[in-house]
C-alpha cells in the first residue's frame, strides 16, 4: 500500500538542458539550469519537513487510516496540477511541489504506530520490510513508468496517470485498513488476543495518545543515534535519486529510457534483498542468536557502511561504467539492511511514541538532507567532469560511514523508561516493571494512572 507514496514524491519535470564537457543537449521544453533543476527536485522536501512532526503527532491522536487517506488524495490532486504549473514557470512548479511535501509529510511516520499495535516484536523487521519496502517498488514503478510514458505519450501524461493512481490507492486504503486489531471487523478474537499478548510481553503500547515526554526524548542518546542514522540515509538516498540520472546522462550519455531501466533495477534488487535480510533479522531475534540491539546495529552497518564502500569504489572507477553500475546495484542490495536496523528502532525504544520519534527524525533529516542535492548541483554546474562527480560520491559515502559509527556507539534495542512513565517520575516504576513477570494486559495495570490517560 506504500508503493505510490514514493512514486508520487519522486516524479520530476523532464529536464531542461544538460551540460557536459563535450556538448549541450536538450530533452525537454524547459530551459532551466542545473541548480534550478535541483531546486525543483528538492522543493518537495521543504514542505515535507514542516508536517513530519505535527503530522506524526496527529496520527497518534486521530489514527493513521484517515490521515493517510487525506494525505494521498491531496497529493494526487496536486500531482495533476504540475504540468500546467510548469508552463507558467519553474516558480509555480516549486510552489506545487512544496504543497505536495506538506501533504505527504505525515505519510511515513504515521505507519510506525500501526506496526507497533499490529505486529509482534519478533516479526517487526519482516513486516517493516514489506511496508516500507513498498517504497522501493514505488521507485521502480515510478522510474520505469515515467520513462515509458515520456517516450510514448509525453511527459505531461506521467503526472495525470500517477495522480489518478494515487486516488485509487487512497480508496483501497480507506476500505481495507484499520488502526488497531480491536477496530478490525474481519479478524478473529483468537488472532486479536495473540497480537495483544505478544506485544504486551515486549513493551507497553497504548491505543491512546500519551503526553509527549519532550525532555526525556531530547536528552536520549538512543534517540539521537536514530536521528543521525536517518540523516545519513536520506542524504545518500536523495543524492542518488535526484542526481544519479544527471550523472549518467552527462558523463555517459544515457538517454531517458536507458536511465529509467538502470535506475529502477537497483531499487528492485533492494526490495528483493529486504525479503531476505529482514526475515533473517527476525529469525536471529526469535532464536535468540542475537539480542535486539545487536540486530539493529549489525543491520544498520549493513545498510549504511555497505553503500558507503560502494560509493567510494564508484568515486575511483573513472569511466568503467560496468563497475559503476555493479556498485550501484550492490549499494541498493545492502541498503535494505536499514529496514531491520535503525528504521524500526523507534518502536524498540518507545512504541507509544514511535510516530512522534519518526516524525522528528524524518523531519530533521529531510531538513538537513535536501542540502545534499543542492550542494551537488553547485559542485557540478558547468563542471560535468569525473573529478567533480568523484568528489560527490566521496562526500555521500563519508556521511553514511560516519553515521553508522555513531549508531554503533549509541544505539539501543531496549524500551526506554519514558515510554511508560510520566516525565520526572521516580525510577521505582521502571524497577517494578523490569522485575515483575509480565502477562497479557498486566503492564498497563502496573503503570500509574497519571502516565496513562
Amino acid at each position: 500500500m506504500s508503493i505510490s507514496i514514493r512514486s508520487l514524491s519522486s516524479v520530476s519535470i523532464p529536464s531542461t538542458s544538460f551540460l557536459n564537457s563535450n556538448s549541450k543537449n536538450e530533452d525537454g521544453p524547459f530551459v532551466w539550469s542545473q541548480p534550478i533543476q535541483a531546486l525543483i527536485s528538492t522543493s518537495f522536501l521543504w514542505g515535507y519537513i514542516t508536517t513530519n512532526i505535527p503530522g506524526g503527532r496527529l496520527a497518534e491522536v486521530v489514527g493513521t487510516k484517515y490521515l493517510l487517506t487525506g494525505s494521498m488524495l491531496l497529493t494526487s490532486v496536486l500531482t495533476v496540477l504540475v504540468p500546467p504549473a510548469a508552463y507558467l514557470g519553474w516558480q509555480y512548479v516549486v510552489f506545487i511541489r512544496v504543497l505536495m511535501g506538506i501533504a505527504l509529510g505525515p505519510s511515513f511516520p504515521s505507519m510506525h504506530p500501526m506496526i507497533a499495535k499490529w505486529i509482534p516484536p519478533t516479526e517487526r523487521s519482516t513486516i517493516s520490510a514489506l511496508v516500507y519496502g513498498g517504497a522501493e517498488l514505488g521507485t521502480v514503478s515510478g522510474l520505469l513508468l515515467t520513462g515509458f510514458i515520456i517516450e510514448n505519450i509525453g511527459w505531461e501524461a506521467v503526472f495525470y496517470i500517477e495522480g489518478c493512481f494515487g486516488v485509487v490507492w487512497a480508496v483501497f486504503w480507506l476500505l481495507i485498513v484499520h488502526d488497531n486489531p480491536e477496530e478490525h471487523p474481519r479478524i478473529s478474537e483468537k488472532e486479536k488476543t495473540y497480537i495483544k499478548t505478544q506485544i504486551a510481553k515486549d513493551a507497553h503500547v497504548s491505543n491512546k495518545a500519551l503526553p509527549i515526554p519532550w525532555k526525556s526524548i531530547l536528552t536520549s542518546m538512543p534517540f539521537y543515534s536514530i536521528l543521525i542514522a536517518n540523516i545519513g540515509h536520506n542524504w545518500g538516498f536523495l543524492i542518488l535519486l535526484v542526481d544519479l540520472p544527471i550523472y549518467l546522462r552527462t558523463i555517459f550519455g544515457f538517454d531517458i529510457k536507458s536511465n529509467a531501466v538502470i535506475l529502477a533495477l537497483p531499487y528492485f534488487l533492494s526490495w528483493i534483498s529486504t525479503l531476505i535480510l529482514c526475515p533473517l533479522a527476525d529469525l536471529c531475534k526469535k532464536r535468540k542468536w542475537l539480542s535486539t540491539v545487536a540486530v539493529r546495529k549489525i543491520w544498520t552497518l549493513i545498510g549504511h557502511l555497505g553503500p558507503a564502500l560502494c560509493l567510494f569504489v564508484m568515486a575511483g572507477a573513472g569511466c568503467n561504467i560496468q563497475l559503476i553500475i555493479a556498485m550501484l546495484m550492490l549499494s541498493q542490495v545492502v541498503e535494505a539492511g536499514n529496514y531491520g536496523g535503525w528504521l524500526i528502532n523507534h518502536i524498540d525504544i518507545a512504541p507509544s511514541f514511535s510516530v512522534t520519534l519518526f516524525g522528528i527524525t524524518n523531519g530533521v533529516s529531510m531538513l538537513v538532507s535536501w542540502l545534499g542535492p543542492v550542494l551537488v548541483g553547485f559542485m557540478t554546474d558547468e563542471n560535468q567532469t569525473l573529478e567533480a562527480w568523484s568528489a560527490v560520491f566521496i562526500m555521500a559515502g563519508s556521511v553514511l560511514a560516519a553515521d553508522s559509527i555513531f549508531f554503533l556507539m549509541f544505539g539501543s534495542g531496549s524500551e526506554q523508561s519514558w515510554n511508560y512513565k510520566a516525565e520526572g517520575e521516580s525510577d521505582e516504576v521502571e524497577s517494578r516493571m523490569n522485575n515483575y513477570p509480565i502477562l497479557c494486559g498486566e503492564r498497563e495495570s502496573m503503570i500509574p494512572q497519571k502516565a496513562l490517560p
